[in-house]
C-alpha cells in the first residue's frame, strides 16, 4: 500500500532541542549542568510534565528539595525555549513540500501543552500542519499505545498507508503496534534519504 498521510514528531525532527543551551548560561560549568541534568531537573521528571498543560507549578517541590538551585529550576520552564536551538529547516521545508504534493501532514509531538503554544507563537511554520496532537494537551504521551489509537481517530488515518517520523525507536515501536509505517530518524539530515524510501519526492 502507499502512503497517503504523514506525522511528524516534533524534537529532533524539526527543531533542535538541548537543555544544555540554557543551563550552561545559568550554571557556567559544564560538570555543574552534568550534576544538574542528571540529579535535579532529570529527563525522568522532564518526560511527566509532557503529560501536563501547565507547567508554571512543576518547579516548586524540586526547589524545595533543592534550593540552592533557585534559578535553575525555575528556568527549566520559565526558560524552556531557550532549550531550542533552532530549526531542522530542510526538514520543515520537506515536510511542506509533501503538502503541497498532495500529502496530509500531521504533527504528534511529546511537549508540555503551554509551551508547545509559546513555541507556536514564535513559529508559524507548525501551523502549516494539518492537524497536531500535542502530548501536554491530552494526557497521553508517546510511546503510550493510546496516543497513537488517538492519531488513527484524529488524523482519520488507515495505519498501512500512513508514516510515523520520530527520533526515539521506543517511539517508532510504539506506531508499529497499531499498524502505522515508521521512520526512526537516527540523524536529522537523513530525512530525504528515509522518506524516499517510502514516497516518490
Amino acid at each position: 500500500m502507499t502512503i497517503q498521510k504523514v506525522i511528524f514528531d516534533v524534537g529532533q525532527v524539526l527543531v533542535k532541542f538541548n537543555p544544555r543551551n540554557l543551563f550552561i548560561k545559568i550554571l557556567k560549568d559544564e560538570e555543574k549542568v552534568d550534576f544538574f541534568l542528571k540529579n535535579i531537573c532529570t529527563w525522568e521528571w522532564h518526560i511527566q510534565q509532557d503529560l501536563i498543560y501547565d507547567t508554571s507549578k512543576a518547579a516548586k517541590p524540586v526547589i524545595k528539595k533543592h534550593p540552592e538551585y533557585k534559578e535553575a529550576i525555575e528556568a527549566f520552564y520559565g526558560r524552556f525555549l531557550e532549550m531550542i536551538d533552532s530549526v531542522h529547516q530542510e526538514n520543515v521545508d520537506l515536510a511542506l513540500k509533501l503538502k503541497q504534493k498532495g500529502y496530509p501532514i500531521y504533527l504528534l509531538s511529546n511537549f508540555p501543552g503551554d509551551q508547545f503554544e509559546k513555541y507556536r507563537l514564535q513559529n508559524s511554520f507548525l501551523d502549516e500542519f494539518d492537524d497536531r496532537i500535542i502530548s501536554g494537551d491530552v494526557g497521553l504521551a508517546k510511546p503510550d499505545i493510546k496516543i497513537y489509537q488517538l492519531a488513527i481517530k484524529k488524523f482519520n488515518l488507515n495505519p498501512e498507508e500512513s508514516l510515523f517520523i520520530d527520533d526515539k525507536i521506543e517511539n517508532t515501536k510504539g506506531a508499529e503496534q497499531v499498524g502505522i509505517k515508521t521512520i526512526q530518524l537516527q540523524k536529522p539530515e537523513d530525512l530525504d534519504k528515509e522518506i524516499r524510501k517510502f514516497i516518490d519526492l
